[in-house]
């Protein structure tokens, strides 16, 4: 027996397994013409085998020439399937390929024409061909051509990421094996079975392609491939030297020892390999990924760093930039379904992190054929498939044209416990190319766990809004609004930005409940509530502040655009048609930051001063904090003393510092608080509280001084870079020092890093020679950063702190 006989015989056993397979799914015609194919195949390779058997020239001619007979079969029955897969009928050349093999079986097995004779010498074949070979060499060039063309546009043509995906293995498994089937006309090599190895690849590439639908990515075959192609060929020449070496260096000792010894060196060398095996498919993927790589990291890790996550916003703003990054999109939409009337919204955008710009919203109501189709088929939707398939005729005009005008070309649905409660819209990728299997695998991927997550934050968003909602008008209520508040003073402090804040009061809104019902009275605050909403922008955030008042926080605003803002509102309201024999109007006051107060509570009273100003001047108007100084009202309010504009100017530089890094954003409030709790906590007098209070709010006022690069440094800080750091205490004091009412404060804030060891700074004081309060200080503020994440570090568990 020749040793090549092994190829074909390991070649029909492939073909005979994957056929098994196949005849279980011949419900479709394409399948049973595979099945066929692969029958032909296996009986070719066969023969092949059978003929490298043979010793007698006779048997050894009579199995060459129904090999020749059977290569032409499988080939025309390749070419069959392909057309049938490529959506076309089986044409002439089927039919005349199957009429003209019973004729070629006789000529050949009857005359010399096709095999002039055919034996075995010394393990190879050697076969003389016939003229009619070269007829049936040209007859088999056009099927192959036929198959590459029919096959290539198919590619070109398909929209469908899994189909281009299924026809490329197609392509691969027939450019390696037509080929390699041509090598036995070329005398050097014609008694090698090469043409049954390129036919072993082509079986192994496609089988699992064709007749399955979980495809594998034909890159990612190419990607890992190539990994164990380097692997392997590292491994040879690791063994190869092995075995040159050992057998150079130690000519004494037998071969089998050396070659023993060396494989199970090699052996070995490959169960701890794992760390290189891993180094280079790393390596692999950064070539093939490019700048995609970190992003496509990130998102496979998305449910293990994001799973305790509760913020809707910051999942989309976390997910949108990694999904479109890592599959190199230009735009990506979350659609939230909304809880009250079951319609999916585009509420995130990417590359938008603000959200949807107001031409670009999109909504699918619950009976949407996108909606129907992604919850009924749980896959991704392409728009091709869209314009394609007749169960979307049903979709609106506008909506089709809204797709295309958001630039959305691939849909996503993201279940959890079997109902849809997101959708991911993808656009058009950078590169203008289809959607790989990968690319859909990788967000399918991600859509699973994505679900559950999604829907933890839904339920606790929503508990949130209603816990920030008034429940008569929907507007924000009075909680949220100072929480909102003290967020504007610190981005206003942190950017050097303005806002606007209006406070508006219904007039007489008492007698109107007294003559028509407090029913009446709630449709009043329900219509002034739509009136505000309807007058002011997205990014303007409106309150029932309590009662009949109403306040609106307008960011980047200046008061003359307030005041703009106010009279819309004012006029709106007054201009009601609803309203009843007796009008409603509004008196409305409008105070801006930081020109008419820096802290919260001045900001508020500023407004409020301006909002009685036009009650008393006759309501249904407009007041500024400019008339109010103008008319000379609650001047001893309005006027303050040189050292209490100096405290809020101070209190607004320690915001500053709180702001100028959002991972110590509210760190000198909670300090604060800290301190204060322990100070009560051993019952100091309440003036000592006081103390501490004040002093603890502005310990890190120094800081106001040292550049953002160091204080937000993620790595370990010099000798240079800590010196600023700690000379923080001492540049508080002396900013803070001609304040008279802060006397009492300065020691504590000096003090408040000294460590009981002596090892602290400025004045590296020991135990109780510190101040009190700067070592509740240092307690409160060494709590705080542990228990804040931080650019150098995460977050420390509470038990973990308090040890």
């Amino acid at each position: 027996m020749s040793i090549w006989a092994a190829v074909p015989l390991a070649t029909c056993l492939a073909y005979i397994c994957v056929f098994i397979f196949a005849i279980q799914r011949v419900d479709k015609r394409v399948n049973r013409v595979f099945a066929y194919y692969l029958g032909l195949a296996a009986f070719w390779s066969f023969t092949s085998f059978m003929l490298r058997l043979q010793t007698e020239p006779e048997l050894a001619l009579l199995w060459n020439r129904i090999l020749a007979v059977a290569l032409v079969a499988a080939l025309v029955a390749y070419y069959h399937f392909v057309r049938l897969y490529t959506g076309r009928l089986p044409g002439r050349g089927v039919h005349l390929g199957y009429l003209a093999l019973p004729v070629l079986l006789f000529v050949s097995l009857t005359t010399d024409w096709v095999i002039v004779d055919s034996y075995i010498e010394d393990g190879a074949l050697v076969h003389t061909l016939g003229p009619a070979i070269y007829a049936i060499g040209a007859l088999s060039l056009f099927y192959t051509f036929s198959v590459l063309y029919l096959l290539r546009k198919k590619y070109r043509e398909s929209r469908d990421p899994i189909e281009r995906n299924r026809t490329a293995y197609l392509l691969a498994g027939w450019c390696i094996m037509a080929p390699l089937a041509y090598t036995n006309l070329i005398p050097v090599v014609k008694a090698l079975p090469l043409d049954h190895i390129g036919s072993f690849a082509n079986i192994a590439i496609i089988a699992y392609a064709v007749t399955r639908y979980n495809l594998l990515d034909i890159r990612l075959v190419a990607r890992r491939s190539l990994g164990w192609f380097i692997l392997l060929m590292l491994f040879i020449a690791i063994y190869t030297g092995g075995l040159f070496i050992g057998l150079r260096l130690f000519p004494a000792i037998a071969h089998v020892a050396i070659i023993t010894g060396t494989s199970v060196f090699v052996i070995l060398l490959f169960l701890i390999s794992r760390p290189v095996w891993q180094n280079v498919e790393q390596a692999i993927d950064r070539l093939f990924y490019r700048q995609s790589y970190a992003y496509r990291q990130s998102l496979a890790d998305f449910g293990r760093h994001t799973g305790r996550s509760l913020n809707l916003k910051e999942l989309a703003c976390q997910l949108l930039p990694m999904l479109t990054n890592a599959i190199n999109v230009e735009r990506g939409y979350l659609l939230i379904r909304d809880g009250s009337s079951d319609y999916f919204k585009v509420c995130y955008a990417y590359p938008e992190a603000e959200g949807v710009k107001s031409d670009q919203t999109l909504s699918f109501d619950p009976d949407n054929p996108i909606v129907f189709w992604l919850d009924k088929h749980n896959r991704h939707l392409s728009l091709d498939s869209i314009d394609r398939l007749a169960h979307f005729k049903a979709l609106w005009t506008d909506e089709r044209q809204q797709l295309d005008k958001l630039g959305i070309k691939m849909f996503f649905p993201v279940k959890s416990k079997g109902k849809m409660v997101s959708i991911i819209a993808l656009g058009q990728k950078k590169n203008h190319r289809l959607y790989s299997a990968e690319d859909i695998s990788m967000v399918e991927g991600i859509t699973g766990e994505l679900g559950e997550i999604l829907e933890n934050a839904q339920l606790y968003n929503s508990a949130m809004i209603k816990a920030n909602t008034d429940e008569l008008t929907w507007l924000y209520n009075h909680r949220y609004f100072h929480e909102r508040l003290e967020q504007e003073i610190a981005r206003g402090s942190r950017f050097g930005s303005t806002f606007s804040l209006i406070m508006l009061d219904i007039d007489l809104f008492k007698v109107y409940n007294d003559i028509y019902g407090h029913l009446a009275g709630d449709q009043v605050l329900r219509r002034v509530a739509e009136y505000i909403k309807e007058a002011i922008r997205s990014i303007d955030l409106a309150f029932r502040y309590g009662g009949e008042e109403f306040a609106v926080i307008l960011p980047e605003t200046t008061i003359q655009d307030a005041y703009k803002v106010a009279e819309r509102i004012r006029k709106m309201i007054e201009a009601d048609p609803a309203s009843r024999t007796m009008p409603v109007t509004v008196s409305l006051g409008i105070a801006n930051w930081p020109g008419d107060g820096v802290m919260r509570e001045e900001i508020i009273g500023a407004a409020d001063a301006a909002l009685y100003h036009a009650k008393n001047s006759g309501r249904n108007r407009t007041g500024l904090t400019a008339d109010v100084s103008a008319s000379g009202e609650n001047k001893s309010a309005a006027k303050q003393s040189g050292r209490s504009r100096s405290l809020n100017i101070i209190h607004a530089l320690a915001a500053t510092v709180d702001a100028k890094d959002s991972y110590t954003y509210g760190h000198s409030r909670k300090v604060s608080e800290y301190a204060v709790s322990l100070a009560e906590a051993i019952k100091l007098p309440e003036n000592k509280v006081s103390i501490i209070r004040t002093a603890s709010l502005l310990h890190d006022i120094g800081k106001i001084g040292i550049q953002d690069s160091i204080l937000n440094k993620k790595e370990f800080l010099t000798i240079a870079e800590w010196e600023p750091i700690k000379a923080h205490p001492e540049i508080g004091v002396e900013i803070l020092r001609h304040v008279t009412e802060l006397s009492d404060c300065l020691p504590l804030i000096l003090h408040h890093h000294e460590r009981y060891d002596g090892r602290g700074y400025p004045a590296g004081l020991q135990g109780s020679s510190i101040p009190q309060g700067a070592r509740i200080i240092a307690i409160a503020d060494a709590y705080d950063a542990m228990t804040t994440p931080r650019p150098y570090r995460g977050r420390m568990t509470r038990e973990d702190a308090v040890r």
